[in-house]
């Protein structure tokens, strides 16, 4: 599904509340969605994790579609999933999913709403980091402030486990990598010894057996290795400090001992006026849901019946 930069949809009333809105929010694979009081949704494919707070929200109950919580739909020959969330008026809302992250802000319009839906970018800039500067850069700052992590496919990291690898994860990271080369290298003398790299290697076996013996015993501060770390690319960290939202990306790259280049995106948290949103070049006026019975067998005929009939009664 394309993505647009910036779109701007008008919310019918029946979708409309004094406080909020009703939408349905389409994924692939995975999906979280937060604001500042914290993960509202969030679900991936093969997780056991599945967080939806729309579901403990007596809220939903004034909108057609809420006794459809979810559904699947097909946009080519691709399979989405469908999430009914509530979106209180004035409020960013962060959602990050098949590798994007957006930003929705609605705002009540007499009895419709105007929603923008914007793709968030940042700017980036490069530093260098110790362990320790990096373990207290991904940690909160202070006792008011929560912190979420999120990668750009949608998914989370499992928080059982350190949010950072420890020195000897990395250590031995690095250790599976070289051994992995010299393993690589030996197969390769054996398979094609009859090359010119094959040859090479088998009339000089010193080379392969110093690297595996050395690998034991490694100095990590004797080049720069420049290998990224697991877990901690594409990695988003949402802080949330006072009902303020910031948003910085980060990719951690290990380049010697205690040395570490850390690319961080600062991605700017918009809020929207209604003016803003009523004089865009053009606004599209939300599309009434097609939920497929094929694709859902959970849901009946009247199931769609009774939502539709819930949008007429509300269009009056």
């Amino acid at each position: 599904m394309k993505k647009e930069a910036e779109i701007v949809q008008k919310i019918g009333k029946q979708y409309v509340s004094d406080d909020c809105i009703q939408v349905m929010i389409p994924y692939r694979d995975a999906m979280t969605l937060l604001n500042q009081n914290g993960i509202l949704f969030h679900s991936k494919t093969g997780s056991n994790l599945y967080i939806n707070e729309y579901l403990h929200d007596q809220r939903r109950k004034r909108f057609p579609y809420s006794n459809i919580p979810t559904h699947y739909s097909r946009v080519g020959f691709k399979k989405y999933s469908s999430v009914n969330q509530l979106l209180e008026f004035e409020k960013p809302y962060i959602c990050v999913r098949d590798g994007f992250i957006s930003e929705s802000f609605a705002i009540k319009d007499n009895n419709q709403a105007l929603l923008i839906e914007k793709v968030m970018r940042g700017s980036k800039t490069t530093t260098y980091m110790t362990y320790d500067e990096i373990l207290n850069f991904l940690n909160k700052s202070n006792d008011n402030e929560q912190v979420y992590y999120v990668y750009i496919d949608g998914s989370m990291p499992n928080l059982d486990y350190p949010i950072f690898p420890s020195k000897e994860k990395i250590y031995t990271h690095i250790q599976m990598i070289l051994a992995k080369n010299v393993k690589d290298f030996r197969e390769y003398r054996q398979n094609f010894p009859e090359t010119q790299m094959g040859e090479y290697l088998a009339n000089n076996p010193l080379f392969l057996n110093y690297m595996e013996a050395t690998i034991k015993n490694l100095d990590l501060s004797l080049v720069d290795f420049n290998i990224g770390i697991e877990n901690s690319s594409n990695l988003l960290i949402v802080r949330v400090n006072n009902g303020n939202i910031t948003i910085q990306g980060v990719i951690v790259v290990f380049v010697h001992e205690d040395d570490f280049k850390v690319d961080i995106y600062d991605i700017p948290v918009t809020k929207f006026t209604l003016e803003q949103l009523k004089y865009v070049t053009k606004i599209n006026l939300a599309r009434e849901p097609k939920i497929p019975l094929r694709l859902n067998p959970s849901v009946t005929r009247d199931d769609i019946k009774e939502a539709k009939q819930m949008v007429r009664a509300l269009k009056k």
